[in-house]
């Protein structure tokens, strides 16, 4: 029972509840202060383990049930290596793309980035508690939806039509901004639901999922700095 609530909320409630969000108008409130909505997100993926803890007891589900091999099988250690050579391979493409660009494209694409609804952290305290959130809340969401939700569906489903479920509803539940930013989450969901029905493990899904944001930290917070720079700057020229 308790794992049919979890379900529930997984392919139902929470994509509405997010879809809903996104489609609202936007509040003139003051964003909250970013290590609350750091702590916002860890506790509610906090909640959601330990429900999917109970509910594993429940109907004696073991942790490689869920995705978690241990020892790696062959698929999952394949994984694994092409997960790191592909963080490896974005970050070294980054960074070459980074250095050809010219100062007034850089400055474009660095504030594009810092107006962005994601909570970039901004210094050491915050991008600890980014790197802790990130990497528990990315961790869960492949734990949830490609572990958990094919294990319980494709009994009764099957395979192709669990993976479609689980697809489209962790692809509507990143909200919606334009028609191509949709079709992206649910195309990228369809693509890592797919993986894991491919290998049975989690472990490279979860380093993709949570290495892909976090590279980034470092270049955001060098925007920052020269964001913070320039308006120190132009605070003294004024004065």
């Amino acid at each position: 029972m308790l794992n049919i609530l979890l379900a529930a909320y997984l392919l139902v409630l929470s994509p509405a509840l997010n879809m809903w969000r996104s489609l609202r108008p936007k509040s003139d409130k003051p964003p909250r202060a970013l290590l609350r909505r750091y702590w916002s997100m860890s506790w509610h993926a906090l909640v959601l383990l330990a429900v999917l803890w109970c509910g594993s007891w429940q109907a004696g589900y073991t942790l490689r049930d869920i995705g978690f091999d241990l020892p790696l099988s062959r698929a999952g250690a394949l994984g694994l290596c092409l997960a790191v050579l592909l963080l490896g391979g974005l970050w070294a493409a980054g960074s070459i793309i980074e250095k050809r660009k010219t100062p007034q494209v850089r400055a474009e694409n660095e504030r594009k980035l810092l107006d962005s609804s994601l909570p970039w952290p901004r210094n050491g305290a915050e991008t600890l508690a980014f790197v802790i959130s990130m990497s528990l809340m990315t961790a869960t969401w492949e734990i949830l939806y490609r572990g958990f939700v094919l294990l319980l569906l494709t009994p009764t489903t099957g395979m192709p039509l669990a993976i479609a479920i689980s697809a489209l509803a962790y692809g509507i539940g990143h909200g919606y901004t334009n028609p191509k930013q949709l079709i992206a989450s649910i195309v990228a969901a369809f693509v890592f639901t797919i993986a894991y029905a491919m290998t049975h493990s989690l472990w490279w899904l979860i380093v993709i999922h949570a290495g892909a944001p976090l590279t980034a930290v470092p270049a955001m917070l060098r925007a920052h700095q020269r964001r913070e720079a320039g308006i120190t700057g132009t605070s003294f020229g004024q004065v």
